[in-house]
This record gives structure tokens, sequence and C-alpha cells, in this order.
């Protein structure tokens, strides 16, 4: 049982690992996700927001979940609109294990993907400059699965180079649609 562990940092560490990796399919997720929200508020964790950072214009952008304050947000989300419906169109299916809370009503699965910071820093950069060759963000955590497989099918689709700096290492998301990592994050 969760509760067993001793309260550390590693126990904490623990519980984020397991918190990102529960399968969206267990009938136990929700089980699940409640008993280690109270350990991780029994350790006295706070969830970390995830932020990234780019460099449009000269200008360093910070984005965070979920961003609309910058004046462009309007344009930024109907360029990831865009871009998802150009995925989709191309087989690609957004993945729900990324995902580690109860939707709400107004929300869906593309909704919340999307809204991740990194993806909103790419699509400013391509509002910006609709054809470059080099993009670069970086992100204070770790590239969920879901981005990750996006930046990848992103770069291959514009012919564009991606470079992502997130807590663990480096992305370089090739042309040709693979990441320097080899999938391995």
């Amino acid at each position: 049982m969760i509760y067993d562990y001793q309260t550390s940092n590693m126990a904490s560490c623990v519980i984020d690992i397991l918190f990102s990796k529960i399968d969206s399919t267990s009938n136990e997720r929700e089980k699940l996700l409640d008993e280690i929200r109270s350990y991780r508020k029994q350790l006295g964790s706070k969830n970390v927001i995830g932020k990234s950072l780019t460099v449009v214009n000269g200008e360093i952008v910070q984005f965070v979940v979920n961003d609309r304050s910058h004046p462009q947000s309007a344009e930024i989300y109907a360029e990831l609109n865009r871009l998802t419906i150009k995925l989709l169109e191309d087989g690609y299916i957004f993945d729900p294990r990324w995902i580690s809370r109860k939707l709400r009503k107004d929300e869906t699965i593309i909704s919340v993907l999307c809204s991740h910071s990194e993806k909103l820093a790419l699509a400013l950069n391509l509002i910006q400059k609709p054809s470059p060759s080099f993009i670069q963000i970086t992100n204070n955590l770790r590239l969920c699965g879901d981005c990750h497989e996006f930046m990848k099918r992103v770069a291959k689709l514009r012919q564009c180079e991606i470079v992502i700096r997130d807590a663990n290492r480096i992305h370089r998301f090739k042309t040709n649609g693979e990441c320097s990592c080899k999938d391995h994050f």
C-alpha cells in the first residue's frame, strides 16, 4: 500500500511517477488517484506548475498550462486547432493516459492535452513565423508522452526542427519525425 512509504523526497518522486503512469483504462484509476493525492497532501508536496519558455521576435515568452494571458491567445489556440485537425487526419490519436485528473464538464481529452504549455509555445512560434526551420522551447517539467508524440509529428509535418529542453534531457525533434532521445524519455 502506498501509505507504507517513509515521508521523504524519494517517496515524493515515486508518487509523482506513479501518478503520471496510471493507466486511464483501469477500473481502479480514480481510487488510485485519490489515494495518491491524499498521500501527497500528507507529504506536504505541492503540484509544480508546468512552464514553457520560448523566444519570439527577440522577446522571452512564458506559458503555463491552459494559458490565455498572451495577447495572441485566440490565434495560438486557432493554430493548435489547425494542427490538431491535420494530425488527426494523418492518424494521430491523443493519449488520455497523460491526463492525471478528472475532466471537467466543458473539457475534452483534446482540449486538455492541447493546453499544455509546450504546445502553446510551439503554436506561438508557428503563427509568428509560419515556415520556421527551427523552434526552441524550454520546459521546467518532463515532457509528457502525448506532447512528445505531438512534437515529432509537427516537426515532420512542418519540416521544422523543434528542440525542447525539459527537466531530464534535450529533445531534438527532427524533420523526419524522430527524436534524439529515441523515445526513451
